[in-house]
């Protein structure tokens, strides 16, 4: 069916990867709305050499687009979203409002994109948070090919995770440091810039947060549950973009690390880089398409432990390459 896409968030740093992914791949959009919280806001937004006027979300009829992408605020996505549903809108939320949510439709694209049907059932989708994006990729290449009963995870996560609040506060910190001023952390439990948290989100009852419990919750639905079990921990980095992520695990089956490069290297959605290379967010994954595996080895406590060290561009590849890939699939199957 032709998609008719309405987008409120289209001015969000995730908004624009959107309109750059839409176009390089030359995705066929129909109708295009892009949607605003602001009324008598008289611009345009450019997609494919073709302007399209930007309408205030409190008088756009949803029954005028099929699909509605959600880039917005929790708080927002809270107020609209059942109002784009009851006018036929499919919608695709990647506010993080229902993330962890066992009741609501969580993709990967890659993997679990037969649970569209049932997104289109129940009129709401949401993409994986990045996180689980990156480890869902790099672990399905040896899920497929070995089990994994264990894994155990450190997420050291750039501050695009909080969208483009943690972007503007850890330069605006930066800035403030570097000229002898106090930081400004509003909005953050400590310093962000030159500084790193030992907890993202809010502690839950069983010690872990809330962010923690959300990428646990979505890696085992769309995996399905190790036998000995997933744990995470996600460390706040003063980095701008890409999240890199230390990750052991207990494969089902013995295997070499040759083998398990080879199960990588069979993967499309992940890159082995060469042995000798330092790499760096900054340099080696902004805007790349996949997840970077490094530091592979055998653990040696036993023939079917091994650690390696994943990488991705969380915002470009984790979110908004999820949302246009998702918004094809509902597209392609209403």
């Amino acid at each position: 069916m032709a998609l008719k896409l309405a987008i409120y968030g289209y001015d969000t740093d995730i908004g624009k990867l959107v309109f750059e992914t839409l176009e390089e791949q030359a995705i066929k959009v129909d109708e295009l709305y892009p949607l605003s919280p602001l009324s008598g806001e008289y611009d345009a937004v450019t997609l494919d050499h073709q302007n399209y006027f930007v309408s205030p979300i409190e008088e756009f009829d949803f029954s005028k687009a099929n699909v509605a992408l959600f880039l917005s605020t929790q708080d927002e996505s809270q107020r609209w979203i059942n109002v784009a549903r009851e006018k036929g809108c499919i919608v695709i939320d990647n506010s993080h409002l229902f993330s962890g949510d066992d009741k609501t439709v969580t993709i990967v694209p890659e993997i679990n994109d037969f649970d569209v049907k049932k997104a289109i059932e129940q009129r709401l989708v949401i993409p994986a948070l990045a996180p689980s994006v990156q480890l869902c990729l790099a672990l399905s290449a040896l899920h497929d090919e070995f089990g994994v009963a264990k894994a155990t995870v450190t997420s050291l996560e750039s501050v695009s995770e909080l969208g483009r609040l943690g972007t503007e506060t850890l330069a605006h910190e930066t800035t403030l440091l570097l000229n002898g001023m106090a930081a400004e952390h509003q909005g953050f439990p400590a310093q962000l810039a030159f500084n790193l948290h030992t907890r993202m989100g809010v502690l839950e009852e069983n010690g872990y947060s809330d962010h923690e419990n959300a990428i646990s919750n979505e890696v085992q639905r769309i995996l399905g549950d190790f036998e000995r079990g997933f744990e995470i921990t996600c460390i706040q980095v003063p980095v701008f973009y890409g999240h890199t992520m230390v990750v052991n695990v207990d494969l089902e089956d013995q295997a070499t690390v040759d083998e398990v490069e080879k199960a990588f290297e069979k993967s499309q959605y992940v890159a082995l880089a060469p042995k000798e290379d330092v790499l760096s967010p900054v340099a080696d994954i902004i805007n790349e398409r996949q997840v970077l595996v490094t530091r592979l080895r055998k653990e040696k406590q036993g023939v079917k432990s091994f650690s390696f060290v994943i990488m991705m561009d969380n915002t470009r590849r984790g979110e908004a390459i999820s949302c246009v890939e998702i918004a094809k699939l509902v597209s392609n199957n209403i």
